[in-house]
């Protein structure tokens, strides 16, 4: 018997829907992997943790000892070793195709889409236990947190960068997946609660426990869902597979030498990691800058709060809620004991403001998400016009001295050279976009993928056309070069270099320098680095010859004399 019409239209309509909803996860799984994949290789380590743990990594495949980081040839225990040895196998699989630093990099890739994943899994699993839910929120949840932390400013260049933090990250995506599973499945929720307990510790250290722990042991006081006796089975399944996978690392180290366990244990001291003396000072600087790291994830955050304050959709009283609100609070306070806090550092606070910000996006006014959307359009656009036109102007002129005031500090006069691949990506990219925020029907989930794709774009554009010249200024591989004549001269004292630096010197020339104060009476070169005003007039030192000095290209607020001590 033949189909009847309205039959035959119906039956279309849902295998049009069902290849539409195919494609558009598909889009979405490329949006993210193309975030995840744009900077991480084509530049030098640039100062900071991507220096450190891309060295430290080299030296774990130039040493074939994966269980001892060290730098410059000294155990560091300032951080766990997983970052640093994921960066070891991958620069170990890929470096006859990438330059070692490059492949080192592709560590950050992974944990980043390990965290990405966790907290779409977390978003997908908390949706279950909202009130008036349907499949559709489920769907959502699994896509809007992902997008959030895509467009968020706070990740914009951080989140590419190989360091322990983003071991963190992924840690407490994967901690708040498991929390959420235990109201669930609490058997699994353990095994994945002990995972990423044990994560924390060896990418980061055991202050992620205080991120992850505490909550868990608080959300029983907060919710009766995890007020039950199998929670507790998911509370004890943690911690015992936590500490057997952690007791791994220390007890492999007391093996090989109990001096390297004892360098280990001292680094583990709670002074290291907590200064409750500047909580204000601490304070004052999250009110500074968590404001931009985490845009547009507090106006999302204020419009959840203001919509649950007032009783819809089961107000504050729901695991949505409570979940990712524990977690955020613990994780302030974790950051304000800290003797120092940095925007990398706070990077994973981001993962439960995102899951915050995402609960009520469906319920924004019209009026609210376009002008989200219609902000997202003129910002990206605008800033995609500038980066093209600075860019097609420097590469027929020069870079003119109006873009050196503008940027603050541009380099007059750099002209880049024409590399066809990373053209033709970002006029993909800038088409992409054009073809995404183009009018259409408006929706909230519109207007944050319109934003992640803008934060893309923009990310793209510096990761493809902008990125030799940012290289250029962030790189130390001429002043590294600088040394290598002098590195069989003997060893080579410093004196206000930074760690970072003297991982880099010793990456790019295999030039060890030592602290001034360990070495100033037996090291015949000293190398000292002065700022932005010593660079100007480069002194001299009683009892020294100056032999060389240098700088990064375009760069004014560090200069680096080498100095060899003068025959009596």
């Amino acid at each position: 018997m033949p189909l009847d019409n309205p039959h035959l239209s119906s039956l279309e309509m849902r295998v049009t829907h069902s290849r539409w909803q195919v494609l558009k996860r598909g889009g979405l799984v490329l949006l993210c992997l193309a975030w995840v994949a744009l900077g991480l290789v084509g530049h030098a380590p640039w100062k900071g943790e991507d220096a450190r743990t891309i060295v430290i990594a080299w030296e774990m495949v130039n040493t074939r000892d994966l269980l001892v980081p060290s730098l410059i040839g000294e155990p560091y225990f300032t951080y766990g070793p997983l970052a640093p040895q994921l960066a070891a196998l991958t620069m170990k699989m890929a470096t006859s195709w990438l330059a070692p630093h490059d492949a080192a990099r592709l560590a950050a890739g992974l944990l980043l889409l390990v965290m990405l994943g966790c907290v779409s899994m977390a978003g997908y699993e908390l949706s279950r236990y909202r009130k008036n839910s349907d499949k559709s929120d489920g769907k959502a949840q699994r896509w809007l947190p992902m997008l959030i932390l895509v467009g968020s400013v706070g990740l914009f260049e951080r989140a590419h960068q190989l360091s322990p933090q983003l071991g963190l990250m992924a840690a407490v995506a994967l901690g708040m997946w498991a929390l959420a599973l235990a109201l669930r499945r609490p058997g699994l929720a353990g095994v994945l609660l002990g995972g990423a307990l044990a994560m924390g510790a060896f990418s980061y250290n055991l202050t992620v426990w205080f991120w992850l722990l505490l909550p868990a042991v608080l959300l029983p006081c907060l919710h009766s869902g995890w007020r039950q006796k199998p929670y507790l089975a998911t509370l004890g399944i943690a911690l015992v597979l936590a500490v057997l996978l952690y007791a791994l690392w220390p007890l492999g180290l007391y093996q090989r030498s109990p001096e390297l366990f004892a360098q280990w244990w001292a680094a583990q001291s709670p002074s290291a990691w907590w200064g409750g003396q500047r909580i204000v000072e601490q304070l004052g600087w999250l009110g500074r800058n968590l404001p931009w790291m985490a845009f547009p994830i507090w106006p999302l955050i204020a419009w959840m709060v203001w919509i649950r304050a007032r009783g819809f959709n089961g107000g504050f009283r729901t695991p949505q809620v409570i979940l990712p609100a524990c977690v955020a609070v613990i994780g302030m306070v974790a950051l304000l004991l800290m003797p120092d806090v940095r925007p990398i550092e706070a990077m994973a606070l981001l993962v439960p403001l995102a899951l915050l910000a995402s609960i009520e996006v469906e319920t924004l006014p019209r009026g609210g998400s376009a002008g989200l959307d219609w902000f997202g359009i003129l910002t990206f656009g605008l800033a995609a016009i500038v980066l093209w036109f600075f860019w097609w102007d420097a590469y027929l002129h020069g870079l003119g001295s109006y873009a050196a005031e503008l940027f603050r500090d541009a380099e007059v006069g750099y002209q880049p050279t024409f590399h066809l691949r990373s053209a033709l990506v970002s006029l993909f990219l800038t088409i992409l976009w054009i073809l995404l925020v183009r009018p259409a029907r408006q929706s909230n989930q519109r207007a944050v993928l319109n934003w992640a794709v803008g934060m893309m774009l923009i990310w793209g554009l510096v990761a493809t056309m902008w990125m030799p010249y940012i290289d250029s200024r962030r790189s130390y591989e001429v002043v590294a070069k600088m040394l290598r004549p002098y590195a069989a001269d003997g060893c080579m004292a410093s004196r206000d270099v930074g760690e970072a630096q003297r991982a880099i010197f010793y990456y790019y020339a295999q030039v060890k320098t030592l602290p001034e104060r360990e070495a100033a009476a037996t090291c015949p070169l000293l190398l000292v680095q002065y700022g932005a005003a010593g660079s100007r007039n480069v002194p001299e030192l009683e009892g020294f010859e100056m032999l060389k000095s240098g700088s990064r290209y375009g760069d004014d607020t560090e200069m680096y004399v080498l100095y060899r001590k003068a025959k009596s």
